[in-house]
């Protein structure tokens, strides 16, 4: 009897040493919404294409043909 309740705990041990860092592990933050980041009080994702200015100014700056 003795046995078997050991051997039960043994069981009970190594399944929660395997399931605990799947559990704890953190979600990837690149693929959070900035609303998910701001829930868990994270700074919001950098953009992921940056504004230039030159590609707005070049075609401001265009000639027409002709």
């Amino acid at each position: 009897m003795f046995f078997l309740r050991s051997f039960n705990l043994l069981v009970l041990a190594l399944l929660l040493i395997a399931i605990l860092p799947i559990l704890a592990s953190p979600t990837p933050a690149h693929d959070l919404t900035n609303a998910e980041r701001f829930r868990r009080g994270l700074p919001p994702n950098a953009p992921r294409r940056r504004f230039e200015a030159s590609l707005a100014d070049s075609a401001r700056k265009a000639r027409r043909s002709g």
